[in-house]
């Protein structure tokens, strides 16, 4: 519904709307969001779009000189193949950072976030298993 208005606003508001204008990524990049936070959940899109969010500041804004700077301890020889392999994860390419994220959150939490903290929970609260009782032996 939401989605509606915003696209008939929009029309009305811009003389220019067309199909060209809107990119598939857009609509690609919420259903992430809901599948990395949880589908089943309120909060869960919520915190998806805050972990894509904030991934896609920090992963973009890396270029090669903050990877060289950041791998200066080791070897030349090294150094220039972990950052020619880095490189590729950061900057322009943030989003195959994001697809393996995806893969592994899918594969791993297929309830996505939320079920993985549902999960921890679980595991805190689980209370302490008892010992077994002991069979008392009777003389007889």
């Amino acid at each position: 519904m939401y989605a509606g208005l915003a696209g008939s606003l929009l029309a009305v508001t811009d003389p220019l709307a067309g199909a060209e204008r809107m990119q598939w990524t857009a609509s690609g990049e919420v259903v992430l969001m809901t599948i990395l936070g949880g589908a089943g959940t309120l909060i869960g899109p919520i915190l998806g779009a805050g972990i894509i969010k904030y991934a896609e500041n920090i992963f973009s804004s890396f270029n090669e000189q903050t990877l060289q700077q950041t791998f200066s301890f080791l070897p030349d020889p090294i150094r220039e193949f972990v950052v020619s392999i880095a490189a590729l994860f950061v900057g322009e390419g943030w989003h195959l950072t994001l697809g393996v994220t995806f893969m592994l959150i899918v594969i791993f939490l297929p309830g996505g976030v939320m079920e993985g903290l549902a999960r921890l929970g679980r595991w805190i609260r689980r209370p302490s298993e008892p010992k077994p009782a002991q069979k008392v032996q009777t003389a007889g």
